[in-house]
């Protein structure tokens, strides 16, 4: 099965260009400081750049829980690099998990599903207004004035991923 969103592709946090900001592993935490996680990643649209979720490692002893943040609701804090999202920590933890070694198989449907899970949890009140799943018009998703399409570095995402799979440059 085709990807149904081809255009969206995970990025890791350290196949970002980090002369400017380090990602990787950069703290995100809720309003009040709670530590929600560590940044891992991006789902971005691969040929514009544009961010539309902040992949979150939530920690924890024995395994790891990933989640989407939609990428209008975290901010960049000046003050020491870490994201703060505008969700409290009760909120986040009622969000759907998130497989990144399953993101390309996920369909329409289950994308679909994912971001009406997001939104109960995050916003109540605005989930009636959504009758159109269009990920690009949702107040969810507005483009972040912190964020610089030249982080992304598809050749180094490329060469990452050979380096991965174990093939070589010719």
């Amino acid at each position: 099965m085709d990807h149904p969103l081809p255009w969206l592709k995970y990025v890791a946090a350290s196949d970002l260009d980090d002369s400017k900001t380090t990602f990787d592993g950069m703290a995100v935490a809720s309003p009040t400081g709670d530590k929600l996680g560590t940044v891992d990643g991006f789902i971005i649209d691969g040929s514009s750049a544009r961010p539309y979720y902040v992949v979150v490692d939530a920690g924890g002893w024995f395994r790891s829980k990933f989640f989407l943040l939609p990428i209008g609701h975290v901010g960049l804090k000046a003050s020491g690099p870490s994201l703060v999202a505008d969700i409290s920590k009760d909120r986040i933890e009622r969000f759907p998990g998130f497989d990144r070694s399953e993101f390309e198989k996920l369909s329409d449907a289950d994308l679909r599903r994912m971001d009406e899970q997001m939104a109960a949890a995050c916003c109540p009140t605005a989930v009636a207004s959504v009758t159109i799943w269009r990920i690009e018009d949702q107040p969810h998703y507005r483009a972040p004035g912190w964020w610089d399409a030249d982080f992304y570095r598809p050749d180094r995402v490329d060469e990452s991923a050979r380096s991965m799979s174990g093939a070589t440059r010719k």
